[in-house]
């Protein structure tokens, strides 16, 4: 499924490649399947507490989220309709602390929140299969996500 942004800019482009949206996120949002594609950057250094909410589960969506800021000022919450959300953000520093937060066997999570510990390039990856949301993402520190 292509985003509506790169159904609009297929004529400007042809077959050879195709751009994707990139747009900040500055204040909550709710997300819908149009905006599947998109790569969300994420710098929260004044806005406060933010909220992503996800649309119902449909098969093929996909979106990309990015840390732009080191030590982001507040936290992105990015949330489901309830538990499905299932995979696990790797994390860069080796300890036993806070390693790979994310979902555990069948317990999925309605949430996963990007904290103030996050380093600019920490980043963030949802795709759908119609029933449930897969992540998957890479963080420098520990705690710089966390699930809900």
């Amino acid at each position: 499924m292509k985003s509506k942004y790169q159904n609009d800019q297929k004529a400007n482009f042809g077959n050879e490649f195709s751009l994707f949206a990139v747009e900040a996120i500055t204040d909550d949002i709710t997300l819908t399947a149009e905006d599947s594609g998109k790569f969300y950057t994420v710098a929260n250094a004044t806005g406060g507490a933010t909220v992503v909410t996800l649309p119902s589960p449909t098969a093929g969506i996909r979106y990309d989220f990015a840390v732009v800021e080191d030590t982001p000022g507040d936290t992105v919450t990015i949330t489901a309709t309830g538990a499905l959300i299932y995979g696990r953000v790797l994390e860069g520093e080796v300890d036993t602390n806070d390693d790979a937060p994310g979902s555990s066997g069948a317990t999925g999570q309605t949430s996963f929140v990007i904290t103030a510990a996050a380093n600019r390039g920490d980043s963030f990856r949802l795709v759908c299969d119609g029933t449930y949301w897969y992540a998957q993402g890479v963080s420098a520190l520990d705690g710089s996500f966390t699930v809900a």
